[in-house]
């Protein structure tokens, strides 16, 4: 993560600018003010950079999340720049109806040509405020799962991962357009909860003993999810006190389906989110070591 501390060369920058007004502005004052325009220019700059530096100082202070912060001051150059660019402007043109005039022309030509430029500046904002995700978040957007790595001020970059794997990094990183939040549906997978639900399916033959097996599936889910029942359980009821969310059962579900080769039998539970594919492995290993036990009851 690259610091935000502002470096002892910008500084300089700011003194020798300072310098420049005031030997413009001695120049100016003895002889026809041709650089008064010139002097302005340098003025606004001085001002803006100021004003850059009191909001980095600001926005250190306020914002704890070091990415988030990061984000915060990209976002705050970028419309000091704008700021800047306009009082630049003004202090070129005298006549205030050619300053609207063209600023109409500019800024009908820029959201015409630069549509999605803005629009991916506007979403990196509202990911900022609203918070949909943050780096170190795992999302899902548009088919890709991943690991958030940065958050720009016009696309985000994802570590892809694969889920099968227990959310292995695949070593593909993909970059989406920040745009992208107000046409696609962006699926956050610990913004809120560190638990999520997975599922196993199991088919047993027609003789299988069905309570019996039932018995055998939610015991060897329950041996390994537990601590995740409890904790998805805290972190719904906190969630309900926030947002309109009706309570739901987290106890693990076991389903059943006739299919052509036996009973299908259908797993779902919660399950800690970055121990996902262990628990899975466990569960399945457990599951194994009884089947012949289901087998031989319905068998009898």
């Amino acid at each position: 993560m690259r610091s935000p501390v502002l470096p002892f060369s910008y500084f300089i920058i700011v003194v020798l600018i300072f310098v420049s007004v005031i030997a413009i502005d001695l120049v100016t004052s003895a002889t026809v003010s041709l650089f008064t325009p010139l002097l302005d220019t340098l003025g606004i700059i001085l001002i803006i950079l100021a004003a850059y530096t009191i909001g980095v100082a600001v926005l250190v202070r306020r914002i704890t999340n070091e990415s988030s912060r990061f984000t915060a001051i990209r976002i705050f150059m970028t419309i000091l720049l704008g700021i800047g660019a306009f009082l630049a402007l003004t202090a070129w043109i005298d006549d205030p109806k050619e300053i609207v005039l063209m600023l109409g022309v500019i800024i009908g030509a820029v959201f015409i040509a630069l549509r999605d430029f803005i629009q991916n500046m506007i979403g990196s904002l509202m990911v900022l405020i609203t918070g949909i995700f943050r780096i170190g978040d795992k999302v899902q957007v548009r088919g890709v799962y991943g690991l958030v790595m940065d958050i720009g001020i016009f696309r985000s970059s994802l570590m892809q991962l694969d889920p099968e794997a227990g959310d292995h990094p695949t070593g593909e990183i993909v970059t989406i357009p920040n745009g992208i939040i107000f046409r696609e549906n962006v699926t956050n997978t610990t913004r809120h909860l560190s638990v999520v639900t997975d599922e196993i399916r199991i088919t047993l033959p027609f003789s299988a003993d069905l309570e019996k097996a039932r018995e055998v599936l939610v015991s060897a889910i329950r041996n390994h999810t537990m601590g995740a029942e409890t904790l998805a359980a805290e972190e719904i009821s906190r969630l309900s006190d926030k947002k309109n969310l009706q309570s739901f059962e987290v106890k693990p579900i076991v389903n059943m389906q006739l299919s052509d080769h036996g009973i299908v039998f259908i797993l779902k539970y919660f399950t800690a989110a970055k121990d996902r594919s262990e628990i899975k492995t466990a569960i399945i290993r457990d599951v194994s070591a009884r089947l012949p036990e289901i087998r031989d009851t319905g068998d009898s």
